[in-house]
């Protein structure tokens, strides 16, 4: 299993004061097959109202899952700020729910999300991470029993047992108990091995309930911190926004919403940061009833100082392969014109690409090459936006620069048409050092 933001599941059981016994609990005893790093089946008949978040424009349901929820009225589901930050609340084309299946591969039925409603004190893992999805249309399903406090009295407790349900990223059989055969480059990697994959069936796990201060975030009593410091068990991407639930009386209720933790295939402490249900009972219902107005906390920009998602090259003048050729996937939510008028596109808020250049002398040329529509936006070492929509002939962008300066160059790559209607297009980035790019480097404007 897995989280878009990376979370441990386990069984520990926590012994009287703070010391943790990092022993085996009843906890396991949920997975009858004990294999539990990827959890086990389970059944559409106790959680008939775990839902899929998909982008609607996915080739699949399973290739579109990318975070969990859990419908708590007819009109009404409940899931993680993080997983829905991006989308405009007040119409989030591509968001849709998949519904009445523990199969991503069919079978199940889609609802449109007419609304978005997130905590407008969201800040992050554990920080209000809360949100509410208003549908288009009655989803006539049953809906999650929440906790609230009287039966977080009962079923909250240091060492109580929990159950996280999803979709999300599993390792194969042969890593599926502890550590696993992992490699030193696996676990220090920010991403998952590369063999993990969503699972296609709809899983559960078992963890007990810990102290928050294993979580190390200042949320108080707004989180549940759950799990344990191995990582028999785990949730990891694609898990987010999905139920953490407790056993109270004949069955199942919501205690949770996966939130965040430490990435799962990594070493360190595995302790699951979860969205304390009980603690949002009145913005739950004031929201339902209509008494809480919508945020929009999407940014309205792209930052050049976050990480790069595609990595980071540094290149001198004369570097060789010439040109260095680099895989990316095109686009984003945010407009290419809000740093600039002549600026098109839809770009994402991270850099794509980031070159460290040094050297002096030789052009320096960047081209887009795709199938796809796409435009090219650079911040330069100078602090300024370049930009270019078909500089390249047809519908690839370019941008050259004669005399090019040293340093660093953040590089997105967008797509004309809006994010909802073309998703994320493969594309190439070719960076020449003989000036592959065509014209001057156009566009810009000094933030």
């Amino acid at each position: 299993m897995n989280v878009l933001n990376p979370l441990a599941l386990g069984a520990v059981l926590l012994t009287a004061g703070l010391a943790l016994a990092p022993v085996r609990a009843a906890a396991q005893d949920f997975c009858s097959d004990d294999r539990v790093m990827g959890g086990c089946p389970v059944s559409m008949d106790d959680f008939p109202w775990v839902v899929s978040l998909n982008e609607a424009n996915a080739r699949s349901r399973f290739d579109g899952h990318f975070c969990g929820g859990t419908i708590i009225a007819d009109r009404w589901v409940l899931t993680a700020a993080h997983c829905v930050d991006s989308f405009d609340p007040a119409n989030p084309l591509g968001l849709e729910i998949y519904a009445n299946s523990a199969s991503l591969q069919g079978g199940g039925t889609a609802f449109d999300v007419a609304r978005v409603f997130i905590h407008a004190g969201y800040e992050g893992v554990g920080i209000h991470d809360i949100a509410l999805l208003e549908m288009v249309r009655p989803m006539r399903i049953t809906p999650a029993p929440l906790s609230d406090g009287t039966a977080a009295a009962r079923v909250e407790r240091i060492g109580d047992e929990a159950v996280i349900i999803g979709w999300g990223l599993t390792p194969p059989p042969q890593i599926a108990r502890g550590r696993g055969p992992l490699t030193q480059a696996e676990r220090a990697a920010t991403q998952p091995p590369a063999l993990w994959d969503s699972s296609q069936v709809l899983l559960g796990a078992a963890v007990p309930i810990v102290d928050n201060q294993f979580c190390a975030v200042g949320a108080g009593g707004s989180v549940i911190c759950a799990g344990f410091r191995e990582a028999i068990a785990d949730a990891c991407r694609g898990d987010s926004g999905g139920p953490l639930v407790a056993r109270d009386g004949a069955g199942y209720i919501q205690v949770g919403i996966v939130s965040g933790g430490n990435y799962c295939h990594q070493d360190g402490d595995h302790y699951g940061t979860y969205t304390r249900v009980s603690a949002y009972q009145e913005w739950i219902r004031a929201t339902m009833a209509g008494e809480t107005p919508q945020v929009d906390l999407r940014p309205s920009e792209p930052d050049p100082n976050l990480p790069s998602t595609f990595g980071t090259v540094n290149l001198a003048a004369a570097f060789q392969p010439d040109p260095y050729r680099q895989h990316i996937l095109a686009g984003g939510m945010l407009e290419a014109a809000s740093v600039g008028q002549g600026c098109a596109g839809f770009v994402a808020e991270a850099p794509d690409f980031r070159v460290i250049y040094q050297g002096s002398g030789s052009p320096l040329g960047f081209t887009v090459v795709s199938e796809a529509d796409t435009s090219l936006l650079i911040n330069a070492p100078d602090g300024r936006w370049y930009c270019d929509d078909n500089g390249a002939g047809g519908i690839n962008p370019s941008l050259l620069w004669g005399t090019p300066p040293s340093g660093r160059f953040d590089i997105y790559i967008g797509t004309i048409e809006p994010q909802a209607s073309v998703g994320y297009p493969e594309s190439q980035l070719r960076i020449s050092g003989g000036g592959a790019g065509s014209g001057n480097a156009p566009g810009g404007e000094r933030k």
